[in-house]
């Protein structure tokens, strides 16, 4: 993986790299800002609707390539408590509820991504299939910020 540092700028291609809050990160053409933890602090109760999306292990999903998280953990894409956020830091917990279909979930950012235009938000397949959008790919949800990271 080929990773530059230019003025706080960070650009990567390929894996994903582990998260620095306030950094910002360029992967496949599309940057993102990570919040710093006191943002954080700030954002705990905010409500928000994001377009999100969902990823498979990478034995079933061309898209997603078979390393590690930015967390440095194991993706677990047949457990729906795990999501991957280009602007929350990782550790930061969030409530995903779908308005189409009334189901919610609660999750923990452990990765980077989506790096797609408009996206906000990729959830294991099985928080998509628990939301009651695994078929459709693509969903808006409702985010509530429930904590930040630790540290």
């Amino acid at each position: 993986m080929a990773v530059a540092m230019l003025a706080g700028l960070v650009l990567a291609e390929g894996a994903a790299v582990a998260k620095t809050p306030g950094k910002t990160y360029c992967i496949n053409g599309v940057c993102h800002r990570v919040k710093t933890i006191a943002e954080m602090e700030t954002l705990v109760g905010y409500e928000e609707v994001v377009v999100a999306s969902y990823y498979d292990d990478c034995k079933v999903d061309r898209h997603n390539p078979c390393t590690a998280l930015s967390s440095g953990e194991e993706f677990r894409p047949d457990l729906p408590d795990n999501a991957a956020s280009p602007v929350y830091p990782n550790g930061t917990i969030l409530i995903l509820a779908n308005p189409s279909t009334n189901k919610q979930v609660l999750v923990r950012v452990n990765n980077s991504g989506p790096y797609k235009k408009g996206r906000m938000l990729d959830v294991s397949r099985a928080a998509a299939e628990a939301l009651g959008f695994k078929k459709m790919g693509v969903a808006k949800l409702k985010v509530i910020v429930i904590s930040g990271p630790l540290s």
